[in-house]
Parts: structure tokens; C-alpha cells; sequence
């Protein structure tokens, strides 16, 4: 079991939580985020290698804001855990906690320099993953309240009633060349949001392709037998056809049907004959070679595929297949027992003859109604 199905166990499917689930999520994450913000703003400042890079009085000013917005991640945390608690689920959150995480997320940006790298990752990449974990309206309404905050703030600065990164000093060298320490800060800046969007993406990815997977399966599998369904066989037997002519090698067909079987349904109910269909169907495989086919082809009917069989060949299958069925015992109520048999026609294509698809089933069901016919638990060849 990958990381992602081990945590999809243990977590669920984000994509189906709550609102409120998906708005705590959203704001613990950001709570973590802050406190890395906070933590560089409070330390490196102090180290003396550092000093010069900050200005210490704008730093004064903004370590209170970002008291505050740490102060309210944490309120809206209590929020949506008393709502998670109340099993209060409303789009609101949804709404609140996007539009908190949109529109902060300027403000920080604004502190280091609008035209950052982290600025950008959260810009292009939050809503990329934001439309799809959330609300696309809650998604859209805090993109475009973003975006107004930057362009206010960017005209503002230009107007110059507000200064550019105004936590940083010496943001530009003399040949106005971001600052190699400025650049650094950027990475470590962006560095959670880039991991987090990875992050993000790698899981829904790889539960859409289990999705897919699955539904390609369910697409393709009898859900009662496990065995591939009439359409999935008849692709295999297309496939085989065709590799026939192109190899020159034979190919068998068989058509399976289990006898008395109306009977069955009538005399113990369809639970019953669902349980034969099933035991019939373990039979089928076991006796099977590994690269052979079968298939549900339709009510108690089974599709047997043999490449590479010629036809002598593939009637001692066919046969083995026959008794195999006839040894099927399935215990009963009151003490009683039934037993299987099974009715098979088969055809078989040389290499040098090659046949249809449509001959092959046509000519492998004439068999089928040629045993059926003669007294049934036998095999009848069709070449």
C-alpha cells in the first residue's frame, strides 16, 4: 500500500469532507505557516550577520499585525473545531477560511515585496489547488479579492504613500540585483507553499487514477462471478483474432452453458443459482490454462478463449472443463445437495483458415444448441 492510500485510510477523501472539515484543514495548514513567518521575523533580525538586511523600525510596526493575524488563524480554529464538534457544516467556512488565507497572504507578501517569488507560487498555485479541494465560488471570491488587495497596495507604493517591502534594508545592490540574502529568504518563503501544492497535487492525482482504475475494472469485471463481462470478452476474443492471422497460429473457442438452470432459480430462488454461477465460475479458471480467457457472456453462458489450441487439442480442455463443472457440489437446506453440468460447443480456426469473430461465436453456438439438443453434459466440436 502506497503513502497515498495509507493516509487516504486513515484520513478519508479530502475531495468529500465537510466544509467546516475542509476550512479547518486550510487554516491549521496556514497556523503552521504563520508560525514559520513569525519565528524568522522575531530571530534572524537579532543575529548580528543579519542586521543590516532589516529595517528595525518597520519591524516594530508589523511584529504586532502579525501577532494579531496569528491571534485570529488560531480563533478561526477554534471556530471550525467548535462547529467540526456541533456537526455544523455550512459553506460559510469555506468562504471564510479562503478569503482569510487570500487576502493575509498579500499582506505578508506586501511586507517582503509584492513582485516576490512567494507572492507568485501563492497566486498561480493556491487557487490551481483550491479550485479543486474547494467551494469554486469560495475559491474565486478570495482569488479576486487578492488580486485587488495587490493591485491597491502595488498602486499605493507606486504613488509612494507606502514603501516597497518595508520590512527589507538593502533589498537591491548598487547594480540592482536582488540581494543574495533576500533571495534566500524568497526560497524559504516559498519553499512550504511549493511543498504543500506538491503535495496536494501528487494525492488527488493519484486518487483519480484509483478512481479510474476502479471504474476501468468495474467497467470491464461480471460484478457477481469476478469474471471479465461480455463486452470485455469479446474485445479479448477480437484481440486473439486478429494475433491468430498475424501469427498463423490456431485459435479455439468454446461456449460454455450450465444445464437445468431456469430449474435452479425456480426450484431455490436466484440466491441460490447466484452461488452456482459463482462456483461454476471457480471451476472455469482453475481449470483454465494461465494465458487462456473466460468470460460471462451473457445469463448462465460462459466464453472460453484458447489460443494456440488446435482442435483436438482444445476438445480435451473443453472436456476437462465438463468434468470439472460435474464436480461441482453445492450443499443445500434440509440436508440435500446439487450438482452441475454443463453443455459446451466448440470451433476451432487453423492457421491457414481464418475466420471472423462473428463466425467464430456464430459457429461455437451452433455447437452449444447441438449438445444442448443431444441430451445435454457433453461437448459437441463445430470446425
Amino acid at each position: 500500500m502506497d503513502i497515498s492510500n495509507r493516509l487516504y485510510t486513515r484520513i478519508g477523501n479530502p475531495l468529500e469532507w465537510t466544509s467546516t472539515r475542509k476550512a479547518a484543514f486550510l487554516i491549521w495548514i496556514y497556523f503552521f505557516q504563520q508560525g514559520i513567518y513569525m519565528a524568522w521575523l522575531l530571530w534572524l533580525p537579532g543575529q548580528g550577520e543579519f542586521e543590516q538586511h532589516f529595517n528595525r523600525v518597520a519591524i516594530a510596526d508589523h511584529t504586532q499585525r502579525f501577532i494579531w493575524l496569528q491571534l485570529a488563524s488560531l480563533a478561526l480554529i477554534v471556530i471550525t473545531g467548535w462547529a467540526q464538534l456541533r456537526k455544523s457544516d455550512h459553506l460559510f467556512y469555506e468562504y471564510l477560511a479562503t478569503l482569510y488565507f487570500g487576502v493575509t497572504h498579500v499582506y505578508y507578501g506586501y511586507c517582503v515585496g509584492l513582485m516576490s517569488l512567494p507572492v507568485g507560487v501563492v497566486l498561480v498555485g493556491a487557487p490551481v489547488v483550491g479550485f479543486i479541494f474547494f467551494n469554486r465560488r469560495a475559491v474565486a471570491l478570495a482569488f479576486v479579492s487578492a488580486l485587488l488587495a495587490v493591485s491597491v497596495l502595488s498602486y499605493l507604493t507606486y504613488m509612494g504613500r507606502l514603501p516597497y517591502a518595508p520590512l527589507a534594508e538593502q533589498l537591491y545592490l548598487q547594480n540592482h540585483q536582488l540581494s543574495p540574502f533576500w533571495l534566500l529568504a524568497y526560497c524559504v518563503f516559498a519553499s512550504p507553499h511549493l511543498l504543500i501544492i506538491f503535495a496536494l497535487t501528487y494525492y488527488v492525482l493519484q486518487r483519480w487514477r484509483v478512481r479510474e482504475q476502479e471504474a476501468n475494472y468495474h467497467s470491464r469485471t461480471d460484478s457477481l462471478t469476478g469474471l471479465v463481462n461480455r463486452r470485455c470478452i469479446l474485445e479479448l476474443l477480437e484481440q486473439e483474432q486478429k494475433r491468430s492471422v498475424r501469427e498463423r497460429a490456431p485459435l479455439s473457442v468454446v461456449m460454455v452453458d450450465l444445464d437445468h438452470f431456469k430449474l435452479i432459480n425456480d426450484s431455490w430462488g436466484h440466491q441460490v443459482g447466484d452461488a452456482v454461477l459463482v462456483l461454476a465460475s471457480r471451476a472455469l479458471k482453475h481449470t483454465l490454462r494461465q494465458h487462456d480467457h473466460v468470460g460471462r457472456y451473457g445469463g448462465e453462458e460462459f466464453l472460453v478463449i484458447l489460443p494456440g489450441l488446435e482442435a483436438e487439442q482444445a476438445r480435451n480442455l473443453a472436456e476437462r472443463i465438463r468434468v470439472a463443472i460435474g464436480e461441482v457440489m453445492m450443499d443445500l437446506p434440509g440436508g440435500q445437495h446439487l450438482s452441475l453440468s454443463a453443455s459446451l460447443g466448440m470451433t476451432s480456426v487453423s492457421a491457414t483458415h481464418p475466420v471472423s469473430v462473428d463466425v467464430l461465436i456464430k459457429q461455437a453456438d451452433t455447437a452449444l444448441y447441438q449438445a444442448k439438443s443431444c441430451g445435454r453434459d457433453q461437448v459437441v466440436v463445430m470446425v
